[in-house]
């Protein structure tokens, strides 16, 4: 007997068996990588401990803790040091999502490549010195202040204007 794969069966039985072991496999191994998936919670402090983010596979954040030191940070070097301890730990989600999907479906699989399409390119952003990185905040005086929008010119006065005031008329009908 002959099976779509080419491969030679000499008991149909024997071979089903064998699919539904197969099947039954695959099935626990994606079972397996669901619950890994579903657990890839990254939680990722930064080096001085004033930020820790927790993100989900995605990338989502799902929660930002600072420590009470971290209000002694000006504003900028704060906000420099959240997003990059948010980039850290969303590359440790995907490092580890890509490596539940590898061990799913194998290194070249579609899926693999799908999932690394979708991932950011991962480059660190540049570092500025602190005291520019606060600069960025700090309106220049060179700057001009927007004119005040222009009024309309009030609608003059027309021949027909008998100065009846209509502002307190019903006009609904109802008197």
């Amino acid at each position: 007997m002959s099976v779509p794969f080419g491969g030679q069966v000499r008991d149909p039985r024997e071979w089903m068996r064998e699919q539904e072991q197969r099947s039954a496999a695959l099935l626990a191994k994606a079972e397996q990588a669901k619950t890994e998936l579903e657990n890839n919670v990254v939680t990722l402090s930064s080096p001085d401990r004033l930020v820790t983010v927790t993100v989900n596979p995605g990338g989502g954040l799902m929660s930002l803790a600072l420590s009470p030191q971290a209000q002694e940070r000006p504003p900028a070097q704060l906000a420099s040091l959240i997003m990059s301890t948010y980039r850290k730990a969303t590359t440790r989600a995907a490092d580890r999502t890509l490596e539940i999907m590898a061990g799913l479906t194998g290194e070249d699989s579609d899926a693999v490549d799908f999932i690394k399409s979708t991932l950011p390119p991962r480059e660190e952003p540049q570092a500025t010195p602190e005291q520019n990185d606060s600069a960025r905040f700090v309106v220049q005086e060179t700057e001009q202040t927007p004119e005040p929008p222009k009024r309309r010119p009030s609608r003059p006065a027309s021949d027909e204007d008998d100065g009846e005031d209509f502002q307190n008329v019903d006009w609904t009908g109802r008197s």
